[in-house]
C-alpha cells in the first residue's frame, strides 16, 4: 500500500488545475439527465451491497484449493463469487516447505544487507526490496504461475483480445516483513534506529503523531492503477474502459472485460510506485500464517468503483450533520439530497497525480467504509489472495495482527558451546510477497524489457525508480538470486515471465491466396502447450508448460496471443527475431460488437444491395497473377522470336548487296 498523502486526510479535497474542470465538462456534456438518473439508481443499488457486505463479513470472501482449479464445478462456483464480490483466496499455491525455504533465504539475505531505504513511519512493514529469495522465488514458482493462469481466465476474455493470458508476467514489487529485526529490518529495528537518532526518533514521532490525528477522523481506502487516469482520456479513456458509467448506463459497465483495458495508461504522471502495466489482479501471497485483520477490501467490483467515478460530479444540496447516523443522517444520504453540479469544478474527490486513488468516509459517504471494508479470513502459509485492479483495500501495519508458524533461524554457532542462555530470543518472521497476475500484451512487454534490465543490475522496479538512479540498488547484496536460480525454481515458464526466455509459438500458418494478403483469425498451435510441439527446455519441465490449468492450456491459441506473443518476442529479443506485421480484417482494438448490432448492419447492407443499381465494374487495384504454364508459354515464345531476328538480319543484308550488283 502507498504511504499515506496528508492532504488526503484533510476535511477539503485538493484542487487540481483548470483542465481538470474541462476534462469533466465533456464527459458529461451530452447527457446530463441520464446521469442525474443513473445517480439516483446507484444510490439506490448502493444502499443494498452496503447490507449485503456487512451481514456477511468475512465468509463474503470465496476461496478455492488449489488442487482444485481443474475441478468444472468448484471452478464455475469460485468463478461466480470472484465476479460479483471482486476478490477470492486460492489455499496452498505455494506448498510449507517451499515457503520455509524462501523465508530462511530471505533472512539471511537480509542479514547481510545494511543500506536499504527505510520505510515511511507510517507504514514501517512495506520495503522496498525487489529481488530477494522470497520475491524471485515466489514470482517464478510454477503453481504461483498455475494460479495467475486460473484467475486471469476467469475475466470475460474473448479470442480477440490483445493479450495472452496463458504467458502471466512477473512484476516487481515490494515486500511486507512483520516480526524480529532481520539485519537492520522490521519494526523492531526501526525503532531501534530511531532511539540511536535523536533527529530521526524526533521526526518519527511527529509523523505518528500527525498520522493519527487525522486517522481518526476518518477511515481511509485505496485503489491502485492510477487515480486521474479514470476520467482522463489519455487514461482509461483511451479504450473507453468507463464509458458506460460516464453515460448514465452504469448497469451495463462490465468491470470484467479487458478489451477496453488493454489499450488504457494507468500511469500518466511517472508516480513512485504507480503501476504503470495491465494488471489484472492485484494479488499477496503469504509464506507465513496470517489472522484476519492485516489486510480488508471492499468486496463491491461494479458499484463501488461506478460510485467514485461519478461521486465528483456531484455535490449534497445541504450539509452533512454532525453526527453521521440517525434521521439527519440518512436525508443527508439520500439520493434527493444531491445534485449533478451546473458548473463542473476541478476536484476529483482523493486524487491527486502521481498517487493511487482514495477513498474516504468522509469524501465518500455512501460508501460506509466502516461497515463495508472486510477483514478477509486466515491466510494459511502459501495461499495465494487475488482482488480486482479498481476494488478498495487498506492495509495495516500493527504488527498484533500478525502471527507466523516461521520462526527466525538461529544464528551460526548458537548452539555450539551449548550455553543458550545469552542467545537471543527467536522472534516470529511473516513475510507477505506482492504478486499481481498480469498478463502478457505489447505494453507489458515493453515493461518487462525495462524491468529485465533493472533485475540484471539488482536496481528497483522501473516503476519505483523513475529517475533510473537505481537508488535502493540490491547490486552488492551477497545471495541476490539470478536467472539460474530462476530456472531452478520455474524452468522455462519462470524464465518466460522475467522476459528471460523467448515466448514459443509455432510459425505463422500461409494464408490463403484467396484472402488477399489478409489473415482469418484462426487458431494456431504454439510451442509448449498441449495443443503445440516442444522444445527441449519445455520438455525438462513440463509440469510448468503443459499441465492444466481449469482447461486453460488445453485452449488452442488464437491468433490474437500468437501476434502478442510474437511481438513480445521482438521486444525482448530482436537479435533473434525478425520483424513481423500481420494484416487483420477488423482491428482487435475496436471494441467488441454486441450480436444485435452485427444482425442489424447485415440487414442494412442486404437493404443496400436490393436498391442499389446496378452499376459497372470498378477498376481493380488487385495485382493480376499470371498462371505458371501461361507465364512459361511466354517466356518460350520471346526466346523463339530472338533466336529467328540474326536470321531474318542476315537475309535481309544479302537482298540488299544483290540489288547493288
Amino acid at each position: 500500500m502507498e504511504p499515506p498523502v496528508l492532504s488526503f486526510y484533510g476535511t477539503e479535497p485538493v484542487p487540481l488545475p483548470s483542465r481538470f474542470a474541462q476534462i469533466k465538462r465533456s464527459l458529461v456534456a451530452g447527457h446530463e439527465k441520464e446521469l442525474e438518473a443513473s445517480w439516483a439508481r446507484l444510490i439506490a443499488a448502493l444502499r443494498e451491497e452496503v447490507d449485503n457486505i456487512a451481514s456477511r463479513g468475512s465468509s463474503i470472501t470465496p476461496s478455492i484449493d488449489f488442487a482444485e482449479i481443474s475441478n468444472p464445478s468448484k471452478k464455475a462456483d469460485f468463478a461466480r463469487d470472484l465476479k460479483r464480490y471482486g476478490l477470492g483466496v486460492i489455499r496452498g499455491v505455494v506448498p510449507h516447505a517451499d515457503a520455509q525455504k524462501a523465508i530462511d533465504e530471505t533472512v539471511k539475505y537480509l542479514e547481510t544487507k545494511h543500506d536499504f531505504k527505510d520505510p515511511t513511519p507510517q507504514d514501517p512493514t512495506c520495503f522496498d526490496f525487489f529481488w530477494s529469495p522470497a520475491q524471485v522465488r515466489t514470482r517464478a514458482h510454477p503453481k504461483v504461475l498455475q494460479a495467475q493462469r486460473f484467475a486471469m481466465s476467469l475475466w470475460d476474455n474473448d479470442a480477440d483480445d490483445r493479450m495472452a493470458t496463458r504467458f502471466p508476467i512477473a512484476y516487481a514489487d515490494r515486500l511486507r516483513i512483520h516480526g524480529a529485526n532481520i539485519g537492520g529490518v522490521g519494526p523492531d529495528a526501526a525503532e531501534k534506529k530511531a532511539s540511536e537518532d535523536p533527529a530521526a526518533a524526533e521526526a518519527h514521532k511527529a509523523a505518528m503523531e500527525l498520522l493519527g490525528d487525522f486517522a481518526s477522523s476518518t477511515v481511509i481506502a485505496q485503489v491502485d492503477n492510477g487515480s486521474l487516469e479514470r476520467w482522463e482520456s489519455d487514461g482509461y479513456g483511451r479504450g473507453g474502459t468507463y464509458d458506460a458509467v460516464f453515460k448514465g448506463e452504469w448497469e451495463k459497465y462490465d468491470p470484467w472485460d479487458p478489451t477496453y483495458r488493454v489499450t488504457a495508461t494507468p500511469d500518466l504522471y511517472n508516480g513512485y510506485g504507480a503501476c504503470s502495466i495491465f494488471r489484472m489482479y492485484q494479488g499477496i501471497v503469504a509464506l507465513s500464517t496470517i489472522d484476519p485483520g492485516m489486510v480488508r477490501l471492499l468486496p463491491s467490483p461494479k458499484l463501488a468503483t461506478a460510485y467514485f467515478l461519478l461521486r465528483p460530479f456531484f455535490s449534497p444540496k445541504n450539509p452533512p450533520p454532525e453526527r453521521r447516523e440517525g434521521p439527519e443522517w440518512e436525508a443527508f444520504l439520500d439520493a434527493s439530497n444531491w445534485a449533478l453540479d451546473a458548473e463542473q469544478s476541478t476536484i476529483i474527490h482523493g486524487a491527486v497525480p502521481g498517487h493511487a486513488q482514495r477513498l474516504t468516509e468522509l469524501w465518500h459517504p455512501h460508501l460506509h467504509l466502516r461497515r463495508t471494508l472486510t477483514t478477509l479470513p486466515t491466510l494459511q502459509t502459501g495461499d495465494y489472495i487475488v482482488w480486482h485492479p479498481d476494488l478498495a483495500y487498506h492495509i495495516t501495519s500493527n504488527p498484533n495482527t500478525m502471527a507466523s508458524r516461521a520462526p527466525t533461524p538461529p544464528n551460526p554457532g548458537e548452539n555450539d558451546d551449548g550455553d543458550d542462555d545469552e542467545a537471543p530470543v527467536s522472534k516470529p518472521v511473516s513475510i507477505l510477497v506482492y504478486v499481481p497476475a498480469a498478463p502478457l500484451t505489447q505494453t507489458n512487454a515493453l515493461y518487462l524489457a525495462r524491468q529485465r534490465k533493472t533485475f540484471q543490475r539488482g536496481h528497483p522496479g522501473p516503476d519505483f525508480d523513475s529517475t533510473g538512479s537505481g537508488l535502493g540498488s540490491e547490486a552488492s547484496h551477497s545471495g541476490r538470486p539470478g536467472e539460474t536460480e530462476i530456472a531452478e525454481v520455474g524452468g522455462p515458464a519462470g524464465l518466460q515471465a522475467m522476459g528471460l526466455a523467448p515466448f514459443d509459438i509455432a510459425p505463422t500458418p500461409t494464408s490463403n491466396s484467396s484472402n488477399d494478403g489478409e489473415v482469418e483469425d484462426e487458431d494456431v498451435e504454439m510451442e509448449g502447450t498441449a495443443t503445440g510441439s516442444r522444445n527441449k527446455a519445455s520438455a525438462t519441465a513440463e509440469s510448468s508448460t503443459t499441465e492444466t490449468i481449469g482447461g486453460v492450456s488445453n485452449i488452442p491459441v488464437s491468433r490474437a496471443e500468437a501476434e502478442v506473443a510474437r511481438m513480445a518476442n521482438i521486444i525482448l529479443f530482436p537479435d533473434r527475431y525478425d520483424f513481423y506485421m500481420g494484416t487483420r480484417r477488423t482491428s482487435t482494438a475496436t471494441k467488441r460488437k454486441r450480436s444485435s448490432d452485427v444482425k442489424d448492419e447485415e440487414k442494412e447492407k442486404g437493404k443496400r444491395k436490393e436498391t442499389s443499381p446496378s452499376l459497372p465494374a470498378r477498376a481493380s487495384n488487385k495485382v493480376v497473377t499470371v498462371p505458371v504454364q501461361v507465364k512459361q508459354e511466354q517466356e518460350k515464345r520471346a526466346d523463339e522470336e530472338m533466336a529467328r531476328r540474326p536470321s531474318q538480319q542476315g537475309q535481309q543484308e544479302k537482298e540488299r548487296k544483290a540489288s547493288r550488283a
